[in-house]
């Protein structure tokens, strides 16, 4: 046979063992191998065979085993479905390549390698051509594999560790990880097909690369919804550590069933998913942080968890802008009151002087509560009773300073800091690289309540002001002269603000005491009055100004008044007293005709108004008006608090007497408060008056010209001698904008006061 021949022969032989051509389905032997390799060697056709045998190997995976692969992958329309079709995907895949190991072989003996390195040529070509023809269902389904996968591993878990019962104690019957009973439970079949999934996608080198994305969603989703499960309401415990340890024990664990040990063991990987926890958890105390302000100090261990997260996290600016938001919608509107606003602004300043010590974030994430508190006129009030009421949220404040507190100066007060911020440079240390850099730095931890919440109008002078106001309302209805907790009050305060600020007050102070000597002494003396009387003597210019409205007493009480009067002249010579008719309080005791008795303590104008009804049977109103130089508004409301405690009843309009009956209850009344809510509405009344009247006086300016056009046009609608103003007047930069409801008001006045007629929607000037 020639050589010709025999190269023929030989390559039909290897062509038909070999099925080069895809002709033979049979699969190769070892024996066929062998005859192979020496037809092979002998013609020396080992690159023209290795050739050829790749081109079959690739030819075969395009064509076949990929084709078959992600034919498997159907639109999975649930769990099960999904899960089924990577598990018999995998298992075709694996039975594809095995059917092809003996050509790796022979490519191996060809090249002469004792390590088979062929195959692993070909897993990097499988790969490539897998991952470029990944069809739109695959990933779903790789997701329920492992997501099912998962949930069995957590269902064994679980019961390992609770010992096949549940938290509330009930033994389990029906498992979560397969929905199966417990006595039928295939969650160990899962596991154990999950093992085998995996290493053979990972001895063909595709694991990573074709699931790695997937696993790692399943995986944070999973420590974000234990993440969230285990906040929930709960913030009175920490909850970090417990999280790492589930981290290590579950998460970890998994992974290395998955990818095994080694993927596990690497630093970057850990690293990974303890700083996306870290995320997860920072993110949902975040959206929890106003209900843990709330609760501070009980939720002191999720602060200090807070403050450990944001230091390895990025999320102090999330943090700032999600609390701005919460706060504006959920506490600075009308609907909360000041105090609430307060307690809740000083809970903040407790929790982030924990948080952040550094008070950058305070400052940032709370200066919406400043801004809202500033615009309230309730709040120096609401803050200065707060700190000197022993009983209230910050009755305590004062006398936490009481050592080593430095006096608040208007600087330090703006920079919420203390006098020795300036100069203590050997504590100095920079601002922080996140802080305003708009707004002064002194270094100072934002722990000390006092200065924060005078910071929020940065000025002391408001408190001071206000605290001499309620000081003097407390004082001047205090029946007993008793001003032992005022004097701590003040002596606190004193450390605060200083001496000279509230100077005022100690005068203040000291004028109850001494009138609390002279009402003693002069109870002592011959010619007493008719009945006991207390006055409160005071420095008239070291006090709030007092509300002197003018109201005339009966005759009977203002004699008495003044022989009070002529003996304290007789003890202090030269010296007078002016009664304020409006201040104080009397202590009544009613006695009607039923022979019963009711005692109140009312303020003086009430017990004046039942004194005429002494002299007198019945009052009008009018009547009753014009003998007390009271306005009839204010006498309306008086009166009506002695017709809702059933003293007087209305016999007829604006016609009162002395309810006979008198009232249903029994006891003592005190109507202090009354007067007080009386007082708050006249004041707004006065107000709008006033305003009202400087609203005229504004538009004054233009009644000559309003006198011109009527003079000239005779009648015009309101509409037409407002748009006139504007094109003539209201241009200047002298002229007063008004709206057209304001000129319709002003010139309804001018009808009233009879120097305009309307008729006919037409303004013109009277008739002479």
């Amino acid at each position: 046979m020639n050589s010709a021949t025999a190269v023929s022969s030989t390559w039909s032989y290897l062509k038909q063992s070999l099925n080069l051509d895809g002709k033979w389905q049979k699969e190769l032997d070892r024996n066929e191998i062998e005859i192979c390799l020496e037809l092979v060697i002998r013609h020396d056709l080992v690159d023209f065979t290795k050739e050829l045998v790749w081109q079959k190997l690739y030819h075969e995976t395009r064509t076949k085993i990929v084709p078959n692969y992600w034919s498997n992958f159907s639109l999975a329309h649930n769990e099960n479905i999904g899960y089924k079709n990577l598990n018999e995907a995998v298992n075709i895949l694996n039975a594809d390549i095995a059917k092809q190991q003996h050509y790796f072989s022979l490519l191996d003996r060809l090249s002469g390698n004792v390590i088979s390195k062929s195959f692993d040529q070909y897993k990097a070509h499988l790969s490539a051509i897998l991952l470029s023809q990944i069809p739109p269902h695959f990933e779903y389904s790789v997701h329920a594999f492992y997501t099912r996968a998962f949930r069995a591993f957590m269902s064994l878990e679980k019961r390992n560790f609770n010992f096949d019962a549940d938290e509330s104690g009930d033994v389990i019957t029906h498992c979560s990880g397969c929905d199966q009973e417990i006595d039928q439970c295939e969650c160990n079949i899962i596991l154990d097909n999950c093992h085998n999934i995996n290493r053979d996608l990972t001895e063909l080198g595709i694991l990573e690369k074709m699931s790695v994305g997937m696993i790692h969603t399943l995986i944070l989703s999973q420590i974000q919804s234990h993440v969230q499960d285990s906040c929930v309401g709960n913030f009175a415990s920490s909850q970090i550590d417990m999280l790492e340890k589930w981290l290590h024990s579950i998460i970890f664990r998994w992974l290395g069933i998955v990818y095994g040990e080694d993927y596990i063991q690497q630093d970057q990987v850990r690293k990974n998913f303890t700083q996306f926890l870290y995320h997860a958890y920072t993110h949902a105390r975040i959206e929890q942080l106003f209900e843990i302000i709330i609760g501070y100090p009980e939720s002191f261990p999720s602060v200090k968890d807070l403050q450990e997260c944001l230091s390895r996290t990025q999320l102090k600016p999330t943090l700032t802008q999600s609390l701005k938001t919460t706060l504006e919608a959920r506490l600075l509107h009308q609907g909360a009151t000041t105090e609430d606003i307060l307690i809740a602004y000083v809970s903040a300043i407790r929790a982030f002087s924990v948080l952040d010590p550094t008070g950058v974030l305070l400052d940032a994430a709370c200066d919406p509560i400043k801004q809202y508190l500033r615009l309230r006129g309730d709040t120096v009030r609401h803050i200065i009773h707060s700190l000197t009421d022993s009983s209230g949220e910050l009755g305590g404040e004062l006398e936490l300073g009481r050592t080593g507190a430095a006096i608040l100066d208007d600087e330090s007060v703006a920079a919420v800091g203390d006098a020795e911020a300036s100069t203590d440079w050997e504590n100095w240390s920079p601002a922080p690289s996140d802080a305003d850099p708009s707004k002064l730095w002194t270094g100072k931890k934002p722990g000390d309540i006092v200065p924060m919440l005078v910071n929020i109008y940065g000025s002391k002078s408001l408190f001071v002001k206000e605290y001499r106001k309620l000081l003097s309302d407390r004082l001047l209805l205090n029946l007993h002269f008793d001003t032992e907790e005022e004097i701590r009050n003040l002596e606190f305060l004193k450390i605060r603000f200083g001496e000279t600020e509230l100077h005022n007050c100690e005068v203040m102070l000291k004028d109850v005491a001494d009138s609390k000597r002279i009402n003693t002494h002069l109870q002592s003396v011959a010619h007493k009055p008719d009945f006991p009387i207390s006055a409160m003597i005071i420095s008239a210019q070291y006090w709030d100004q007092l509300k002197d409205k003018p109201m005339k007493l009966p005759i009977k009480i203002i004699n008495q008044l003044e022989q009070y009067n002529q003996n304290y002249k007789a003890v202090k010579t030269s010296r007078s007293l002016h009664w304020v008719p409006q201040s104080g309080s009397v202590e009544l005791e009613l006695e009607f005709d039923n022979h019963r008795s009711v005692s109140f303590t009312v303020p003086p104008d009430l017990a004046a108004i039942i004194s005429h009804f002494e002299d007198k049977e019945q009052w009008d109103l009018e009547e009753l008006s014009q003998e007390m130089e009271l306005p009839m508004s204010h006498l309306r409301r008086r009166v009506h608090v002695w017709q809702t405690h059933g003293v007087l009843q209305e016999i007829s309009t604006d016609r009162f007497k002395v309810d006979e009956n008198g009232p249903t209850f029994t006891g003592h009344k005190i109507l202090l408060e009354t007067l007080a809510k009386m007082e708050e509405e006249e004041e707004d009344d006065d107000e709008e008056e006033n305003d009202k009247k400087s609203e005229e006086d504004g538009l004054q300016i233009y009644w000559s010209y309003v006198v011109g056009m009527l003079t000239n046009l005779e009648a015009l609608p309101v509409e037409r001698i407002h748009q006139m103003l504007k094109m003539f007047t209201m241009q200047g930069s002298s002229g007063a904008e008004c709206t057209l409801l304001q000129l319709k008001n002003f010139l309804d006045s001018k009808v009233k006061q009879q120097l305009l007629s309307f008729s006919s929607g037409t303004y013109r000037l009277p008739k002479p």
